[in-house]
C-alpha cells in the first residue's frame, strides 16, 4: 500500500479437502487479505468453477475471491500449460495456475497503459483490481459471489476499457464526495461500475478488517439511486442483493441490466476515512 505494489495472489485450493471444509468459508490465510488481487480458478473450456478452488467469504464477511481466471480444464489435458521449474513446459492445475494468468494479463495492461499515457504513473493496485473485475464476465450468481468473485478476467475487454478512458484514479477525505457524470447510449445491455481501494491496515484483534469506508453511489438520469451488490455472509450461497450500503468490502460493484439512456451520476463518498486521504480506482 505504501510502496505502490501490485500483488496478485492465489485464493487457495482448500475446497474438497479435509482441512477447511468442502464449500464456503474455505479461503485460507493469507488469501483473505483485503488489498491484494485474490484469484480463484475456473475451467478454461467450459467456464465451470474448478472443483478445488477455495470459496469465501472471509471470517468478517468479505467476498473472496476478488476475481477468477482459468486454472483448470474439464477436457483436453486437464490443466494449464506453463513453464516448468525443470525446464520446458508442463501441465498443472490450481489457483496457482490461475494467478499467473492474471499476472501476465496485468503486465500487458500496464504495458498498454504506458503506451497510452507516456510519462504518467502506472496504474495503482486498486485501479488494476477494479479494472480486472469490471471488465470481466459475471458468472455464477448475478453480481459478486464467493465462488467466482466480482468477475472472470477478460484481457481484451480490460484493454478496451483503458483505451476508452473508462478508468479513474482519485482520492477522498472523510465527508468528501467526488462526483462523475457519463452518458449511457440507447440500447446498451448492461451498465457496470466497480470501485476499489487499498485500505489502511486493520487492527488484528478486531473481526472487521475494514478501516476506511468509501461508498459507491450510482444514480440514473431520473436521480434514482442503485445500491451496490452485497452478500449475506451467513448465507453465502444466496444471490447478492442491492439493499443498502456495503460496510465490509473495500471493493464495491453496481450493475444495471438494460440501463436507461442518458446522463448517469457516480459519486464516491468518504463515509468514514480515519486514515485519509484514501486513494481509489473507479472503472465503468
Amino acid at each position: 500500500r505504501d510502496n505502490d505494489l501490485r500483488i496478485v495472489w492465489a485464493n487457495g485450493n482448500e475446497r474438497q479437502t479435509n482441512r477447511c471444509g468442502d464449500e464456503y468459508n474455505t479461503t485460507a490465510p493469507p488469501a483473505c487479505a483485503k488489498n491484494h488481487i485474490s484469484v480463484g480458478a475456473m475451467n478454461s473450456d467450459d467456464e465451470a468453477i474448478a472443483w478445488f478452488t477455495s470459496w469465501g467469504p472471509t471470517d468478517d464477511g468479505r467476498v473472496k475471491p476478488d476475481i477468477s481466471a482459468p486454472g483448470d480444464q474439464a477436457g483436453g489435458d486437464g490443466g494449464i500449460t506453463s513453464t516448468s521449474s525443470f525446464g520446458g513446459y508442463t501441465v498443472k492445475f490450481g489457483t496457482s495456475m490461475a494467478t499467473p494468468v492474471v499476472t501476465g494479463i496485468s503486465a500487458l495492461i500496464l504495458e498498454e497503459w504506458r503506451n497510452l499515457n507516456p510519462g504518467e504513473p502506472d496504474l495503482h493496485n486498486a485501479a488494476l483490481k477494479a479494472l480486472l473485475a469490471n471488465s470481466g464476465v459475471d458468472l455464477g450468481n448475478p453480481g459478486p459471489d464467493c465462488r467466482y468473485g466480482f468477475g472472470t478476467v477478460r484481457a481484451d475487454a480490460a484493454i478496451d476499457a483503458i483505451r476508452n478512458r473508462s478508468l479513474i484514479e482519485d482520492s477522498v477525505m472523510e465527508g468528501e464526495h467526488d462526483t462523475f457524470h457519463f452518458e449511457v447510449m440507447e440500447g446498451e445491455d448492461e451498465l457496470r461500475v466497480t470501485l476499489a481501494w487499498d485500505d489502511a491496515p486493520g487492527n488484528p484483534i478486531l473481526l472487521n478488517a475494514l478501516v476506511n469506508d468509501l461508498d459507491l453511489l450510482v444514480k440514473d438520469p431520473t436521480g434514482a439511486q442503485v445500491d451496490p451488490w452485497t452478500i449475506d455472509p451467513a448465507n453465502p450461497a444466496a444471490p447478492a442483493t442491492r439493499s443498502g450500503p456495503d460496510r465490509l468490502n473495500n471493493m464495491e460493484q453496481v450493475t444495471v441490466r438494460m440501463p436507461m439512456a442518458g446522463i448517469w451520476t457516480v459519486e464516491i463518498a468518504g463515509t468514514s476515512v480515519p486514515e485519509g486521504p484514501q486513494a481509489y480506482g473507479l472503472a465503468t
